[in-house]
């Protein structure tokens, strides 16, 4: 038992974590169209129960954000555990258990939202209230910051609170979703947490191609279809540059050192493995992904207008406009027109910190083999707006994800196991206490 650590009943801690958890899967706050007032009254409750006092934030009907602090001597400034109670939706007909029951079964709890992110939250929950029950002494105050609306880009969550109430967002250290815990790498097996210290700057884009409208038996040359066919061709063959930035080519140069890779691969070699592994182009080049279309309303009528929408996530430090301008040459077609939907760009936090010595410390002390590294987060998340105040904001969710486990994020069956829940509570824990106290 670590210095100072009170005697804590884990399987205890455990049961009221899981059971906790699938009462909150169940609350359904799939966003849109978000309903995370049901979600923060439910955590409110916990926390009032316990003699805490649990503040909201009505940012509109039905939407609401929500904070509690335990307060410390004031010494040190304070930590924000982070999390957002809206979910994206779920397709129930391809699921084996129902996304919104919160089933608990050979120990795995199913449902939308166990790993992003209610599991975590339930975790941050846990950890603001052993400290309480154990009167833990603190040295900076510990706030516990439920948000809306993430999933969507945060207009009624984290941006609206930094317009609204900008002094809940002060803080020395953030800890959030973004990076975590995976059981093996480029066909390694070996604990590795990736601990996000920036993330890429989501630009979502429309293009919208017009031409003439007419009977489908009459092809036409300005079929707006046809042209934005061509132009989605050409997105898609549009090829991104390897750029290893900073903060992975200490993640590369940890993986060489801890036995995963044989040696730091070169700018070649990095462009070979990109181009199998999704999951590393991700973080070593600005991206494109099509995420919709539409077009026409009738077999035999040619649309006046076709459109899609682009998500494309670019590398902490790259210019939405020029990668906008390069789009538009990439796209060559004047008649295509380029919208700009949502951007948000963001800054890294820097890697030499107390939190993030603590957190490696914990880990490895937990899981002895284990690498911690810092790493870019391919998602964006609500971090980004405290990086842009100066707080140092991490992305580490202290679990150990099966392959499996990661394809179930924002996908089918989504789940967490009893057993990371434990590990990810216990490690969450042990880490706020050292950073606190």
């Amino acid at each position: 038992m670590a210095k100072g650590q009170p005697t804590i009943d884990w399987e205890e801690v455990t049961e009221e974590a899981t059971a906790l958890l699938s009462r909150y899967i169940a609350i359904d706050t799939s966003n849109p169209p978000g309903n995370e007032e049901a979600a923060a009254l439910f955590l409110a409750d916990i926390l009032r129960r316990e003699g805490l006092e649990a503040r909201l934030y009505q940012a509109a009907p039905g939407r609401a954000n929500l904070s509690t602090r335990l307060p410390g001597d004031g010494s040190k400034r304070p930590l924000i555990l982070l999390n957002h109670t809206d979910v994206v939706p779920a397709e129930p007909s391809f699921w084996q258990e129902p996304p919104f029951a919160g089933t608990v079964r050979d120990g795995v709890i199913w449902g939308r939202g166990a790993l992003d992110m209610k599991g975590m939250g339930v975790m941050e929950l846990m950890t603001i209230l052993i400290l309480k029950r154990h009167r833990v002494p603190l040295k900076r105050d510990v706030v516990f910051l439920a948000l809306a609306d993430e999933e969507v880009g945060g207009e009624v969550g984290v941006d609206w609170m930094d317009r609204h109430h900008p002094e809940v967002m002060d803080a020395e250290y953030v800890l959030n979703e973004g990076g975590g815990g995976i059981t093996e790498l480029l066909g390694v097996r070996k604990p590795i947490f990736n601990c996000a210290v920036s993330e890429k700057g989501p630009l979502w884009l429309k293009l919208r191609a017009q031409g003439s409208p007419g009977h489908g038996s009459v092809p036409r040359d300005d079929n707006s279809l046809e042209r934005l066919v061509r132009a989605l061709y050409r997105v898609q063959a549009w090829h991104h540059p390897i750029t290893v930035l900073p903060e992975m080519e200490l993640y590369l140069r940890g993986l060489h050192e801890g036995g995963v890779l044989p040696e730091i691969p070169a700018e070649s070699a990095l462009a070979q493995i990109a181009e199998s592994t999704p999951l590393v182009r991700a973080v070593l080049s600005n991206t494109v992904s099509v995420t919709t279309c539409n077009a026409g309303y009738k077999h035999n009528v040619i649309p006046a207008v076709s459109e899609a929408t682009l998500d494309c996530r670019l590398l902490p430090g790259w210019s939405a406009q020029d990668f906008v301008d390069e789009l538009r040459s990439v796209i060559n077609d004047s008649q295509v027109e380029i919208e700009e939907v949502y951007r948000s760009e963001t800054v890294p936090s820097p890697v030499e910190t107390e939190l993030f010595d603590i957190a490696k410390q914990v880990i490895q002390e937990t899981i002895p083999e284990a690498l911690v590294l810092p790493h870019i987060a391919s998602g964006f998340t609500d971090s980004r707006i405290f990086r842009r105040r100066g707080v140092v904001a991490y992305g580490l969710m202290p679990v150990m994800l099966e392959p499996s486990d990661v394809a179930s994020i924002h996908g089918h069956n989504e789940h967490i196991s009893v057993e990371n829940l434990r590990l990810g509570t216990q490690i969450l824990f042990e880490t706020v206490r050292r950073l606190c106290t």
